[in-house]
């Protein structure tokens, strides 16, 4: 008989403790809802509700967050888009337009906005480029036939190959060449310093002039003749070092006595061959070029830069680059040619940046990426050394501005115990990376508002006041209403 009663009371302790966990979460339910309802409920409010009780105003208004009507007098929904009206306080009319919002801390931090003061400081604008790097025209050499002929001979035979100064690239035999040398040597035959030539031997001066004094023939050396003779022989010699014979070929042709017709073609300058154009047997006219030469100490990055970024590149100007072929490595060159005119198709045009490369690692036909940093002063101007103490420009963070169309709206905050922010239309200049330069509407030292700009112009929108893409003064001028 103990054991019925014995259940009986765990049964009903069971039940007393479900009863006491139930009690308990209720009240705690309780408590929580009267210590913290009050601020739930205002943490899920919107700006612009927490807008319109921070403003002093006279009367209340209703306004649709999507701005589908005027503000209306009553509560209720949208008749177009079915949303709750949201209530403000409006004061008069001045005040309405006015493009200001006041926010308490609260409000400010859960639109997560943040300021930065309007600063004068030189910022520099990032011009990105792209080309290949090529030889320095500067510093190419270009070797060409200097009269009609054919090709006798090649010794440098390929593209590639380094040559140095006065190597000979190629023998040219001419008939034009022929009968000036021919010329030449008929004039020798007639000066006594030049009569072994007849006997058929070697150059010598004074062994000639032993022959004359000795046989008396030729003409003597006080003669007219004698002076007419060494006339001639000087104007030939000149006629042949102009046809492209060094003197050296000219001397040497006078000592063989007897005309060829071939002239040896050398290298005016140390470099590398980059085109070779001389195949034996080949003719060539007058001014045909044969050899291209180029310096590999010099090259020069080709770069295209876009029509936008012609105001920031100026001679003198430092250009970084990269190249695929060794990665992690920077080449710092200058510009020295800057074309004046543009590529109608693509936009863009030239640039020449000159890089000494001693070391010879960079090669023509190489892709490179490459920047140039301009910095700027308060005119929008590049500065360079040769512009002096120029003033710094008035920028603001690129993310200060609100930019539609031809419109720059940015908010301007006026510190007190509630902070005022105002809607300021701007005239901007350049973007200079982070930065832009400001030309009219901000001064220095005033609060912009860098983050949360978007949220203030949202809540100026539903408040049915100024803002980004509602500009009272626009409305006006383009209403045709009288």
């Amino acid at each position: 008989m103990k054991y019925p009663i014995r259940n009986i009371s765990l049964k009903n302790r069971g039940l007393v403790m479900v009863g006491v966990v139930i009690l308990a979460f209720v009240l705690g339910y309780a408590f929580r809802n009267v210590t913290s309802g009050v601020q739930a409920k205002q943490d899920n409010r919107p700006l612009s509700e927490t807008t319109a009780e921070e403003t002093p105003g006279v009367r209340t208004v209703y306004v649709c967050s999507m701005s589908c009507l005027p503000p209306a007098n009553e509560p209720g929904n949208c008749p177009v888009c079915g949303m709750k009206l949201i209530p403000m306080l409006l004061g008069d009319k001045e005040e309405q337009d006015k493009a200001k919002l006041v926010l308490g801390e609260e409000a400010i931090r859960r639109a997560e906005v943040r300021i930065q003061p309007v600063e004068r400081k030189f910022v520099s604008a990032e011009v990105r480029m792209f080309g290949q790097i090529e030889y320095d025209p500067a510093h190419m050499s270009y070797v060409s036939a200097f009269m009609p002929g054919v090709i006798d001979r090649v010794y440098v035979k390929r593209a590639g190959q380094t040559v140095r100064w006065h190597d000979r690239l190629f023998d040219l035999y001419s008939s034009d060449l022929y009968f000036t040398q021919q010329e030449l040597v008929s004039v020798m035959k007639t000066i006594p310093s030049f009569l072994a030539f007849q006997a058929k031997t070697p150059y010598t001066a004074r062994k000639a002039l032993t022959q004359s004094r000795s046989t008396g023939e030729g003409a003597k050396a006080d003669s007219p003749e004698y002076k007419e003779a060494m006339d001639k022989l000087a104007a030939i010699r000149h006629k042949l070092h102009i046809l492209g014979l060094p003197k050296a070929d000219i001397d040497e042709l006078m000592k063989l006595g007897e005309p060829t017709g071939i002239a040896g073609v050398y290298a005016t300058k140390a470099g590398v061959v980059i085109e070779q154009n001389a195949y034996e047997g080949a003719f060539v006219n007058t001014g045909t070029p044969i050899f291209t030469i180029g310096d590999p100490r010099y090259v020069w990055a080709r770069l295209d830069a876009y029509e936008s970024d012609f105001p920031w590149l100026h001679r003198e100007q430092k250009v970084e680059f990269e190249t695929d072929a060794y990665p992690g490595v920077t080449f710092t060159g200058k510009i020295v040619f800057i074309d004046p005119t543009f590529d109608p198709n693509k936009r863009t045009f030239k640039i020449g940046a000159l890089y000494p490369d001693e070391e010879r690692k960079l090669r023509p036909n190489m892709l490179v990426r490459a920047k140039a940093y301009a910095e700027l002063t308060a005119d929008g101007k590049v500065r360079t050394d040769f512009t002096g103490d120029d003033e710094a420009p008035l920028v603001i963070p690129a993310s200060a501005p609100l930019i539609t169309g031809e419109r720059a709206i940015v908010y301007v905050a006026v510190p007190g115990e509630n902070i005022t922010f105002e809607g300021r239309e701007v005239v901007l200049g350049c973007k200079a990376k982070d930065y832009y330069l400001v030309r009219e509407g901000l001064e220095e030292g005033e609060l912009v508002v860098v983050n949360g700009n978007f949220k203030l112009d949202s809540a100026m929108q539903i408040l049915a006041k100024p803002s980004m893409m509602n500009s009272h003064r626009a409305d006006a001028e383009s209403d045709p209403r009288p």
